[in-house]
């Protein structure tokens, strides 16, 4: 396999867009648990005799806390707060040079990371998402790649780390 090169900056739409599948990946399992319980409430409010001030404060939480965990609200308070951050990421350019076993990452230093060790791999129609681990994931832009430069590297992802998903 020849060396497949590729410069990404991060700019705001690519965190945005990051945010919001980290977010909505992340607390899948979570979300839909709290879902069914607020569901619950909000029978448990429609199905109950005498309502107080109190029952109306839950009824009104629960509906915030339904578009909370369902809408973007969520990864746009996060983006807001990487803004504010005084070593924030946006405009930040990396550079990969991705090899048959592992790639290098370029940035502020040099660092060579294995296929293998990568937790997880997201790609997107203009993406990759490579979660290193749990709190560390890096940004892929693949505008900048060739029909078969981004082949190469889908089946590379698919054969070498352990949780490949594609979302359109």
């Amino acid at each position: 396999m020849k060396e497949i090169k590729n410069t990404t900056v991060y700019s705001s739409d690519k965190i945005k867009k990051f945010l919001g599948i980290y977010y909505f990946e992340r607390i899948k399992t979570i979300r839909i648990i709290l879902n069914i319980l607020i569901i619950m409430m909000i029978i448990y409010f429609f199905t109950k005799q005498d309502i107080n001030t109190l029952d109306v404060i839950t009824f009104i939480f629960a509906l915030f806390g339904i578009l909370e965990i369902n809408t973007s609200i969520l990864p746009k308070l996060n983006y807001y707060r990487i803004t504010k951050q005084k070593d924030s990421v946006i405009d930040t350019k990396l550079e990969y040079t991705f090899k048959k076993n592992n790639f290098k990452l370029v940035s502020n230093k040099e660092e060579y990371i294995d296929y293998n060790t990568l937790k997880k791999v997201i790609e997107t129609n203009d993406t990759y998402y490579l979660y290193v681990n749990n709190s560390r994931a890096l940004i892929v832009d693949k505008t900048t790649l060739s029909k078969d430069e981004i082949n190469t590297l889908t089946k590379i992802f698919q054969e070498k780390v352990s949780t490949y998903k594609y979302k359109k």
